[in-house]
């Protein structure tokens, strides 16, 4: 949800200034992170570092942050793109490609979780 801050501009998300997620991979600045922004051992001094610091600005500013915009299970990013008109792009995929590591899974798995996402997709 935006929030009206001083100067007028507006904030995207308040995460990176309330929480941060620390995980035996690294710590997170919020929950959709997908890339550490420090290493576990770092937690002290993370919360105010260069990653995490960019990241505020750009969301102050009423922007989304370069690490934000390829965090794309985030509904913040998802409603942004879905407002410019164009569609999360899959690491780097077309939209509806299927990654290769999903065509494997679903050869593993004889063909069952393409026919569940098929199924699923059609009864939203």
């Amino acid at each position: 949800m935006a929030d009206e801050r001083a100067g007028g501009s507006r904030i995207l998300c308040h995460e990176p200034w309330e929480n941060y997620y620390i995980l035996r991979r690294g710590i997170l600045p919020c929950c959709y992170g997908w890339k550490p922004i420090a290493p576990m051992s770092d937690w002290r001094t993370a919360w105010n570092a260069p990653d995490i610091q960019e990241i505020r600005a750009h969301l102050a500013k009423g922007k989304l942050s370069p690490y934000c915009l390829l965090s794309l299970t985030c509904p913040i990013v998802q409603r942004h793109m879905e407002a410019e008109g164009r569609k999360a792009r899959f690491f780097g995929l077309a939209p509806g490609a299927r990654p290769p590591f999903l065509r494997f899974i679903n050869r593993q798995f004889g063909g069952i979780p393409a026919k569940i996402y098929r199924w699923l997709s059609r009864t939203r």
